[in-house]
């Protein structure tokens, strides 16, 4: 497009007045271009707010759904654990004359009973370890909930930092239009060089590849954020709620504090050593007997019918197989270690991860407030009032250009560090565990 732009621009360079209407007939073909993006710009959905989407997300998500239904499926294991093995019956023919196929002809029958018995406290034992599993699966749903939420928040932010930035480069290529126009006109006069109107037309081509890029961004991370509340990924999403200066009150080592209290996944941790200690509680009861006993009737046609009645145990301790039992409770025991040192290096990361977090917070606050309060109005400033001069030939248009991407890039920059302060804040929080409390920057400080 921009070629095309400076082929045009430049066939209507034969005179002044070809000259300034070629240039002025290019800008408005960009311009219908660039109204495909801004249409789509603002022609979204229904109004979504943060809150609403964190809602959504929760009660909707796909991943949090399937969390939920294994928690279901693990809520029943304890329950099995609680009742014994089923009985087994059974039906014995003794005595079978090897020289007949007919077994009415045998002298004895019987039919038996059978029934396991665990020893004692050893189904409780498995009850608490189940229990154990549904614990896990329970704080599973919490670590998860707290990973989607920091997602939708980054992306949230990142789908208005990119909308932001096309208002922005909508709203800069309606000024370098006028800046176009009023160069050509100049140009005409023979006031300002045949440059002054190729840049203006070449700075408004540059924004519009921006425009693209940005358009896309935008496009993906709509898509991205309908995922994660379980839309149609072309699903229209209207208005976002506009980001706000805040400041995190806690210190970073409450922060850390915080964390090793309230994080999910060191309540992960912490519930597989007890998962481990159940486990081999478990292993250290199976060295005492289980019992079976049962019972049965004993048919004899040829004689009187008698009752059977049987009981036995177990014998763990015997040579052949105590060993796979102090093997088995070795496992147990070097499990419970290597959940132990989990924790330890869990905890590590978490503070690590809380202090990066809360660097990257306090930098991108730093920043809003640094371009809020001096960058953004020095730019303006600088701008309106090199655009002044300009028309009376005391800047030339290269130093009008300078300043007015100097202006763009301070506007986006300061949503930009709004942005970044949003997804840092969401990190944060993903690494806490909870949510952090924020200060609103007053409204006149803004």
């Amino acid at each position: 497009m921009s070629v095309l732009l400076m082929f045009l621009v430049l066939r209507g360079l034969g005179e002044a007045g070809a000259r300034a209407a070629g240039s002025s007939a290019e800008l408005d073909q960009l311009q219908q271009h660039l109204q495909a993006i801004e249409q789509r710009q603002h022609d979204q959905g229904p109004p979504l707010t943060l809150d609403t989407a964190l809602e959504e997300a929760l009660a909707k998500n796909p991943e949090l759904i399937v969390l939920r239904q294994q928690f279901e499926a693990a809520r029943q294991r304890p329950g099995q654990e609680r009742f014994l093995d089923a009985p087994s019956l059974e039906a014995q023919i003794w005595q079978w004359p090897v020289n007949t196929l007919n077994p009415l002809n045998t002298n004895i029958y019987m039919i038996m009973f059978n029934q396991d018995l665990p020893g004692r406290g050893k189904r409780a034992l498995r009850v608490a370890l189940a229990e154990k599993d549904v614990e896990l699966a329970s704080n599973e749903i919490a670590v998860r909930a707290r990973d989607v939420i920091g997602r939708i928040k980054r992306a949230y932010a990142d789908l208005f930092v990119s909308r932001k930035a096309i208002d922005i480069h909508l709203a800069t290529v309606a000024l370098l239009r006028q800046l176009a126009e009023a160069s050509a006109v100049r140009y005409e006069t023979g006031r300002v060089s045949q440059q002054d109107v190729l840049k203006a037309v070449l700075e408004v081509s540059k924004l519009h590849d921006d425009l693209v890029m940005l358009d896309e961004r935008a496009q993906t991370g709509q898509a991205q954020l309908n995922a994660l509340l379980d839309r149609a990924p072309d699903a229209a999403i209207g208005a976002l709620g506009v980001p706000y200066e805040r400041v995190v009150l806690p210190a970073s080592e409450e922060l850390q504090r915080l964390a090793l209290e309230r994080q999910p996944e060191l309540r992960s941790a912490e519930l597989r050593i007890e998962q481990a200690d159940a486990a081999l509680a478990v292993a250290a009861r199976d060295y005492k007997p289980d019992f079976f006993v049962g019972g049965g009737y004993m048919l004899m046609p040829r004689d009187r019918d008698a009752w059977i009645a049987t009981v036995g145990m177990t014998w763990p301790a015997a040579p052949w197989s105590r060993g796979r039992l102090e093997a088995r409770k070795a496992e147990a025991t070097a499990e419970i270690e290597a959940a132990r040192a989990r924790k330890r290096a869990l905890e590590n990361q978490i503070r690590l991860a809380v202090q990066e977090a809360y660097i990257r917070v306090k930098t991108a606050e730093q920043r809003a407030a640094l371009l809020r309060s001096t960058v953004v109005p020095q730019s303006e400033q600088t701008f309106e009032v090199s655009r002044v001069a300009y028309g009376t030939d005391r800047v030339d248009f290269l130093a009008l250009l300078d300043n007015q991407r100097a202006l763009l890039d301070a506007q986006l920059g300061y949503y930009r560090a709004l942005s970044d302060f949003e997804q840092a804040v969401a990190d944060l929080e993903r690494a806490v565990g909870v949510d952090i409390p924020l200060a609103v920057v007053p409204e006149e400080a803004r």
